[in-house]
C-alpha cells in the first residue's frame, strides 16, 4: 500500500503573517524564536537566516510578510539586506533590531522604507508582539485583523519546539493523524553549497515526494526547520522502520547524482516518542554529522553503522613529540605529527573540535620551540593565526593534511636554510641567554666551548646576524625593560647588576643606543 502523503504543510483556513528572522548570532534567532507563541497570536516563523546574502534568497523561497533583520551582521548587513528587498519586494515591511549603539544605521533604514525598530537589550514578548500587530496593519491583507490569541499551534510550531528543546502541550491525537507511524528516524541532508537554498530545497521535496509515492510500505515525512545550516527531515514509518529509511536515503543520494546534486545524507537512531526529538537530534545527528570532517568519502552517515566501527585508534605520543622537538630531532617530530593528522582520515574516536585545538596547538609549540632554538622562524609565526583560522574552517580532514604539510615545509625550510640554525651556533646563543647576569666575555664563552677567541669572534659572526658584544647588550637590555617596567620597586641601579653590567653609567649609555632613550624616562611611559 501507497501511503498517501503531503510533503507540505498542512492547508489550514488561518492565514498567518509570515515572518523571517535574521541574525548572525544563533542564540539571538532561538531567542526571538521561543519568545512568543508565535501562530496562537497569527504570526508563523518561515525561516531563519544568519546574514543578509542568506536572508535574500530565503525571502524568494518563502516570500513573508516582516523581516526581522539584525543590522549589523557579516557578508552583507541589515542596512543593505533592507535596500534591496523593499527595492524587489516594497510590499514587504521590514522591521529591525539593533543595538543601543547603532542609531545611525537605523535611521538610514528608515530612508530605505523600514517599518518600526527595536533594541536588542530590551527584547521582550509584550513589546515584540505590539511592534509585529502594528507592522502587520500596515499589510493589506492583515488590515482587519483583530489579532485574538484563538489559532492553534501547528504540527511545524509543535515539531519546532520539541527538536529545540522546549516543552510543548500539543493533542496527541490530532498529532497522530499527520504523523501515524510507530516510529521515527531523524533525516538530515548537508546541501550543495555550489546550489542555491531555493534550488536545494525544491529539489529535496521534489525527490522525496517521487521516492515515497514509489515505495510499498507507508511512511509520512515532515520537513523541520533549518537548524545548523542542514535541511532536516522526520521520516514517521511502521514496522522495518531502518531499513524502510536506509533504502529512502539511499534513493534520495542516488536521484542526487542524476540530478547533478551532491548531498551527504545522515540517519538517527529508530525512536518512538516524539519527547526524544531534541536528545536524538542532539546526540545522533550532530555528533554524527561532525564525523563528516573524518569521513569525506563517505555520503551517507547511518549512525548505528558509525557505532558499530567506533574502534579507538592509537592515541598521540604527545610527550615523545615534545621530547622531540626539545631535542632538535625535528625529522622525527615533524614525522611523528604528519603521521597522527594521516591516521585520522576515517577514525571516529575523536571529536573534530578538539582534533583541531589539539592541531592548533602542536603548530603553536613548533614555532615556540624554533624561536627557542634561535631559528629564524618570524614568518611561520606571523603567519600561525592565518593557520589556525584555515584549520578551524576545514570542512574534512583532507584540507588540514594540506595545511599541515605545508606548515612543515616551512618550518623544515626554517630548519635546513637559516644560518642561525647551525647546532653549534645555537648551543652559544642558549648558554649567553642562560647566563647574561654574569660577566660574561668572548675570552670566556670560548674557552667554555673550547673555541679561540678570534675563531669565536668570526664564526659567531658568519652564523648569527649579530656580533657577539651586539647580541649580548641586546639580551641584557630586552631583560632590563622587562624589569623597569614590572619591578618599579627596583632602582636602576639594582637592575643594571641584575643584567650584568656592574658600570650603572655603562648600563645607562647602551640602554640609550638600543632604546632611544634613558631607563629613567623608559620606566615613566
Amino acid at each position: 500500500m501507497v501511503d498517501d502523503v503531503n510533503l507540505d504543510k498542512e492547508s489550514v483556513m488561518t492565514i498567518y503573517c509570515k515572518v523571517l528572522i535574521v541574525d548572525d548570532e544563533m542564540l539571538v534567532r532561538q531567542g526571538i524564536r521561543h519568545l512568543l507563541d508565535w501562530e496562537s497570536e497569527g504570526f508563523q516563523i518561515v525561516g531563519e537566516a544568519s546574514n543578509g546574502k542568506e536572508a535574500l534568497e530565503m525571502v524568494h523561497l518563502y516570500q513573508p510578510n516582516i523581516v526581522l533583520t539584525d543590522i549589523v551582521m557579516p557578508v552583507m548587513d541589515g542596512e543593505e539586506l533592507t535596500r534591496i528587498v523593499k527595492g524587489m519586494y516594497p510590499e514587504m515591511e521590514i522591521v529591525v533590531l539593533s543595538s543601543f549603539g547603532e542609531f545611525e544605521y537605523v535611521r538610514s533604514t528608515f530612508q530605505s522604507g523600514v517599518a518600526d525598530y527595536m533594541l536588542k537589550p530590551k527584547l521582550d514578548a509584550v513589546s515584540m508582539l505590539a511592534v509585529l500587530k502594528k507592522t502587520a496593519e500596515r499589510i493589506p491583507a492583515f488590515q482587519h485583523s483583530e489579532w485574538k490569541s484563538e489559532k492553534k499551534q501547528s504540527v511545524d510550531y509543535i515539531l519546532d519546539k520539541l527538536i529545540s528543546g522546549y516543552s510543548v502541550d500539543y493533542d496527541k491525537n490530532e498529532l497522530s493523524a499527520i504523523v501515524p507511524y510507530s516510529s521515527f528516524v531523524l533525516l538530515s541532508v548537508v546541501q550543495d553549497k555550489s546550489v542555491s537554498l531555493t534550488r536545494n530545497e525544491e529539489w529535496l521535496e521534489a525527490a522525496l515526494k517521487a521516492i515515497i509515492q514509489n515505495r510499498d510500505r507507508p511512511v509520512a515525512t515532515r520537513r523541520l526547520s533549518h537548524q545548523d545550516g542542514y535541511i532536516r527531515y522526520l521520516l514517521n514509518l511502521d514496522n522495518s522502520a531502518q531499513e524502510d529509511a536506509v533504502q529512502i536515503a539511499q534513493q534520495l543520494l542516488e536521484a542526487g547524482d542524476k540530478g547533478h546534486m551532491s548531498i551527504v545524507v545522515a540517519l538517527s537512531h529508530v525512536f518512538e516518542q516524539l519527547s526524544e526529538l531534541h536528545d536524538i537530534y542532539t546526540n545522533d545527528m550532530l555528533k554524527v554529522l561532525d564525523h563528516r570532517f573524518f569521513l569525506p568519502d563517505r555520503r551517507l552517515l547511518i549512525v548505528n553503522e558509525l557505532e558499530k566501527q567506533a574502534e579507538k585508534g592509537a592515541p598521540f605520543d604527545m610527550e615523545a613529540f615534545t621530547a622531540e622537538l626539545n631535542h632538535q630531532e625535528f625529522d622525527l617530530a615533524f614525522g611523528r605529527l604528519s603521521t597522527y593528522t594521516h591516521s585520522m582520515n576515517g577514525r571516529l574516536d575523536t571529536d573534530m573540535f578538539e582534533f583541531k585545538s589539539f592541531l592548533d596547538h602542536s603548530l603553536f609549540n613548533i614555532i615556540v620551540t624554533l624561536k627557542h632554538f634561535h631559528y629564524e622562524a618570524s614568518s611561520l609565526d606571523e603567519g600561525k593565526y592565518e593557520y589556525f583560522r584555515a584549520i578551524h574552517e576545514a570542512e574534512h580532514i583532507g584540507e588540514v593534511i594540506l595545511l599541515l604539510e605545508k606548515f612543515l615545509n616551512e618550518a623544515v625550510s626554517c630548519v635546513s636554510d637559516n644560518r642561525t640554525g647551525s647546532p653549534g651556533i645555537q648551543k652559544i646563543l642558549l648558554y649567553m641567554d642562560k647566563h647574561f647576569s654574569q660577566p660574561l666575555t668572548l675570552t670566556e664563552v670560548a674557552k667554555h666551548f673550547h673555541f679561540n677567541p678570534s675563531y669565536l669572534s668570526n664564526y659567531f659572526t658568519v652564523h648569527n646576524k649579530e656580533g657577539f658584544n651586539e647580541y649580548l647588550n641586546r639580551i641584557r637590555i630586552d631583560k632590563a625593560c622587562t624589569l623597569l617596567r614590572e619591578n618599579p620597586n627596583l632602582s636602576i641601579s639594582e637592575i643594571s647588576n641584575l643584567v650584568g653590567y656592574s658600570d650603572h653609567s655603562y648600563f645607562t649609555k647602551v640602554f640609550r643606543k638600543l632604546m632611544g632613550i634613558s631607563p629613567s624616562h623608559y620606566r615613566k611611559k
